[in-house]
């Protein structure tokens, strides 16, 4: 019998193990950059799900490696750890953990418990709806940064610290991340990989602009699918290790009223907090106003005024306070997921890989949409959703429009598919935030893996039949 101290340690020496063999496999058509690319990929990938260190300390490999083995330029990689996105993580902990300061984060656990009620299969489904629903207007990482806090603060009112060790807490912060990701697809707004097809199809196939309600009118029949699918699936997937949380709703109803009215501080914590929530889902409308003044920088603008503001002689908040309660891993576990989509991304990787799959997909006709999707759904798991798009839209419309067919009802597939980042960290940004909360990645990895076969069961089917049937999503 194994025990846990030699399992970690089996682990620990895993993952370089893996890296080393992929060094040094012999194949011509792979480079060393490749080699090296995939072997980080899988060393990262093992540690994240086997954890034989922090989470944490997995983020920071891909500088490591790429210092010691030189198979891309630091330059390129670096600003992932000083990139918007972490920024906005960074910003809005010091916003929640002002909550905790007041008591504000338990005032929003009731407040939750109540609106949803106690039964915890009714809690998943409520927040996956919730995250689906406001990723079809809001960027995904946007939704989850906002959102996912506040479920934090429910589970652990309810005493659930350890989301790893936690079902109930590793299921509900995943069905925030998954409905960012399953409601991503219905309008534009839903995120970066949208725009960036919208662009593509302007200056590749139409020349001419690519209407928003173009894009709602095509992808409205693929998204309700997908976005019923895997609500089905979220719905049985999850066991949690209770079925009701203690208490009904008259206790939580009568504990909120025990806490009386909202103190000056709670006021502060929750408008700190709501007014760049706002201007974050609002955006469009001073953008070219205050071009620079993108989310991130909203959020940060207004943690950095929780250690100026003082309410009835108290700072709202002390550094001293903060830097105890924040939670760094966070931060390096989001930017070594980036830093490692953009390696996969700069070293040709991710196209290395999209050009071995090409030659199946030379007839077109149903073998082509499952490629080139299965394709897309590949590369959103191990890069980014942005960084799929940016990579299989330009091929798929190449590539079909060199065999004379039509690129754009396989242009929707590839973007529609293009949002179901769902096993690992560096799939999305809700997946992301998600692991940074400490959540199980070996259940999200695993059940994530069941629910990218769902969606590109349903993407495919469905979008091959519209594509056969309703000539309309074959046009911009």
């Amino acid at each position: 019998m194994v025990d846990l101290g030699n399992k970690k340690v089996i682990h620990s020496l895993a993952g370089p193990a893996i890296f080393g063999l992929m060094i040094l496999l012999p194949v011509d058509s792979m480079t060393y950059e490749v080699r090296c690319s995939i072997g980080l990929l899988l060393w990262m990938a093992w540690w994240w799900i086997t954890r034989p260190v922090h989470l944490a300390v997995t983020g920071f490999l891909p500088l490591a490696t790429a210092a010691l083995f030189d198979f891309v330029p630091l330059s390129r990689i670096l600003p992932a750890y000083a990139s918007e996105l972490v920024i906005l993580l960074l910003s809005a902990n010091v916003l929640t953990t002002c909550w905790s300061l007041w008591g504000l984060d338990r005032r929003i656990a009731l407040a939750s418990l109540i609106g949803v009620g106690t039964n915890t299969t009714h809690q998943i489904l409520a927040w996956f709806a919730i995250g689906m629903i406001l990723s079809a207007f809001l960027p995904n990482t946007i939704v989850a940064a906002t959102m996912i806090p506040i479920v934090v603060a429910m589970l652990k009112f309810i005493g659930i610290e350890d989301l790893w060790e936690s079902n109930l807490g590793t299921a509900l912060v995943i069905a925030v991340a998954w409905g960012t990701s399953a409601g991503g697809a219905t309008t534009p707004l839903g995120g970066a990989p949208n725009l960036l097809t919208v662009e593509f199809i302007q200056e590749m196939v139409t020349q001419e602009e690519f209407l928003f309600t173009t894009w709602v009118t095509r992808f409205l029949p693929l998204s309700l699918c997908l976005m019923v699918a895997t609500f089905l699936y979220v719905r049985f997937a999850f066991k949690p290790e209770i079925a009701q949380i203690e208490g009904t709703r008259e206790f939580f109803t009568n504990e909120l009223k025990s806490l009386g009215p909202m103190n000056i501080h709670e006021k502060w914590g929750f408008w700190l907090f709501l007014i760049p929530a706002l201007l974050a889902f609002t955006r469009p409308l001073y953008a070219n106003l205050l071009p620079a003044f993108s989310p991130a920088y909203a959020f940060l603008t207004f943690a950095l005024l929780c250690f100026l503001i003082r309410a009835r002689g108290e700072n709202l908040m002390t550094w001293e306070y903060a830097q105890k309660k924040m939670m760094w891993g966070l931060f390096y576990l989001f930017a070594g997921g980036t830093a490692l989509g953009r390696i996969l991304s700069e070293t040709g990787t991710a196209a290395y890989i999209a050009d071995m799959l090409l030659p199946y997909a030379s007839n077109g006709g149903f073998v082509a949409v499952l490629v080139f999707a299965a394709l897309t759904l590949l590369m959103t798991q191990i890069t980014s959703n942005t960084a799929a798009i940016a990579i299989t839209v330009p091929i798929t419309i190449s590539t079909f429009d060199s065999l004379g067919l039509n690129p754009l009802p396989f242009v929707y597939i590839v973007a529609a598919i293009g949002n179901c980042g769902f096993m690992l960290p560096t799939s999305a940004g809700g997946p992301a935030v998600a692991a940074g909360y400490g959540i199980n990645l070996k259940t999200m990895a695993v059940k994530g893996f069941w629910a990218c076969l769902i969606a590109l069961v349903v993407v495919v089917s469905i979008g091959y039949l519209l594509a056969r049937f309703w000539p309309a999503f074959s046009t911009a």
